[in-house]
């Protein structure tokens, strides 16, 4: 059993060490992790970290090995790594991914696993990067020497969409741990004196009011703390003031300071308490770019009671202790950015037919058998990623070589929000006469309805220069009369597809048809507007029109400050 572990240590450590994730995956787009869910087997746990899009991750070996976890053994055929007895946890470092769990902490107690860590390392560059730590209760190695005993094992492996990696740990059964010790029975230290230089303070696990009666009797400034606290507080300072000592203290402990007319100091626990309230600050942030409401999903959540959301308003108001006022502000400042943008270019052209389509743009040459697969596009709507059109194609389905096979129906830009939705129509506005027979008679009533091709993309940017698009297309078309009530019937078709391109290439979608039916009456001029027999010379007429249309989406990242003039923004 210790050789195979040792073989899948060493297998995973092989692509774990083969770069940075940061460095290795720049320019990928990023998922959100949605959800990490444990289930409880019969031998062991199984934990799911559940995204929204497709996970690249790899377990970090290096900091296994840095801490001791790990010891590398190099061998004639290469590197193998033996676990010890300090393997409590694994981490998995998931290269494109951002947290949208709400917490950095999920509780499993399931097992042999205790929890799961989430935090934001220092490779990851813009929020995009995640380590996961699956924690064990017990370390994975017991014992010394050839009496060490392996108390579970593991397994890794990613769903066949690879939007979710489960992580299964087996384990032996042995029984639950014992209760960890509580704050009161582990040992505690605190020594204050003042000297030249200013106080020094050296608690290890002291109680709140301890500290302070010590800080006080040495230095004679009278400190209030809340009477019933069971605060602990561990912390080491040199050659400073009182007041520096007890805004040291509040800080850590998350309490509010004030200081009291006739000098001495209080400390209070949250906002709710009179006394805390009396010493707090209350601070009004406005945000421009960014939503009050979002905005508190973005902070931590021990700070949720210190906050309110003025959604009408869109400002945060945080009340709590002056240092949190300004951390919370300086936060609020860092993630209050001008969201990124993409300029959405949209082509609409009318072409005969596919063969046509390829020929005018010149496509067999650059991608070879793609005209045969645009052939088949004359019947469904179907997407084609263009990652390098010639040149001036725009000019070539204009130009008069190709008059024949297409030209320009509808070009627009428009700029989207990323992760927003933008629209583009592509027609026009029909009015349809619509007759409703009652007791009082028959009575005719118009209404406009949208003829035409309506686009609707959502992009999505990561870190880099690519960005997903999240295409759908719907057409409406006119396909005749109803026999039996005589109205318009109105034909919908709808397509959708997700892309991922580069800034600047294109996307073709290709297949839509665009059809449209009416229904006319043709007379010989002078004879058909003859009284009684002007009937003889007209007669009703269907008419059918069918076009044949092709969409090129064009992504452009906004970089800076460019010029908004002409280009409507959707949001």
């Amino acid at each position: 059993m210790t050789r195979r572990l040792v073989l899948i240590l060493a297998a995973m450590a092989t692509a774990a060490l083969a770069g940075r994730p940061a460095l290795a995956q720049r320019g990928a787009a990023y998922c959100n992790v949605t959800e990490i869910r444990s289930e409880q087997l019969s031998n062991g746990v199984r934990v799911t970290i559940v995204a929204d899009g497709e996970l690249r991750w790899n377990i970090d070996i290096s900091s296994l090995v840095a801490e001791g976890a790990l010891v590398p053994i190099v061998r004639p055929y290469g590197t193998d790594f033996e676990p010890t007895d300090k393997f409590t946890r694994m981490p998995f470092d998931l290269y494109n991914a951002r947290s949208m769990l709400g917490s950095g902490f999920v509780a499993v107690d399931k097992y042999p696993v205790s929890h799961v860590e989430i935090s934001i390392p220092e490779w990851a560059r813009e929020g995009v990067g995640l380590q996961v730590d699956v924690v064990n209760y017990l370390p994975w190695v017991t014992g010394e020497g050839d009496d060490r005993t392996f108390r579970y094992n593991f397994s890794v492996w990613n769903s066949e969409d690879r939007t979710e990696t489960v992580i299964t740990w087996a384990s032996d059964r042995f029984p639950p741990p014992p209760t960890p010790a509580t704050p009161s029975d582990l040992p505690t230290e605190l020594e204050v004196a003042l000297g030249p230089g200013g106080l020094r303070v050296h608690a290890v696990n002291a109680k709140l009011m301890e500290v302070a009666n010590a800080i006080a009797a040495e230095t004679g400034l009278p400190i209030s703390t809340p009477a019933d606290s069971d605060l602990r507080i561990s912390l080491s300072l040199h050659d400073v003031s009182p007041e520096e000592a007890v805004g040291a203290i509040a800080a850590g402990c998350g309490l509010c300071a004030g200081r009291r007319p006739d000098g001495s100091w209080i400390l209070a626990g949250g906002t709710g308490d009179g006394g805390a309230y009396a010493m707090a600050e209350t601070r009004r942030i406005p945000l421009r770019y960014l939503r009050a409401g979002d905005a508190l999903d973005l902070l931590p959540n021990f700070l949720l009671s210190y906050l309110h959301a003025d959604r009408e308003g869109n400002a945060v108001t945080v009340t709590g202790p002056r240092w949190m006022c300004e951390r919370v502000a300086a936060d609020l400042a860092k993630l209050d950015a001008a969201p990124a943008e993409v300029a959405v270019e949209v082509v609409t052209v009318e072409y005969t037919s596919a063969k046509t389509l390829v020929r005018s743009l010149r496509l067999e040459r650059l991608f070879g058998d793609l005209g045969a697969s645009l052939e088949a596009l004359t019947g469904d709507v179907s997407f084609v990623w263009l990652p390098d059109l010639p040149q001036g194609w725009l000019l070539l389905l204009e130009s008069r070589e190709v008059e024949a096979a297409g030209r320009i129906h509808s070009r627009a830009t428009i700029r989207v929000l990323n992760g927003h939705t933008g629209r583009v129509f592509a027609g026009q506005q029909r009015n349809i006469v619509l007759q409703q027979i009652g007791e009082g008679g028959a009575t005719a009533s118009v209404e406009a309805v949208n003829i035409g091709t309506t686009l609707e993309v959502q992009p999505r940017l990561g870190d880099g220069e690519e960005v997903v698009l999240r295409l759908n297309v719907d057409v409406n078309s006119l396909g005749g009369t109803d026999p039996e009530t005589g109205l318009p019937v109105l034909l919908l078709r709808s397509a959708g597809a997700r892309a991922r391109v580069r800034d600047g290439e294109t996307v073709l979608i290709a297949g839509v048809k665009l059809s449209e039916e009416s229904r006319q009456v043709r007379a010989i001029p002078l004879l058909g507007q003859l009284p009684l027999i002007g009937g003889l010379f007209r007669a009703p007429d269907r008419v059918r029109s069918e076009k044949q249309l092709a969409i090129f989406v064009t992504p452009h990242i906004i970089r800076g400050e460019v010029a908004k003039q002409g280009v409507p923004t959707y949001g």
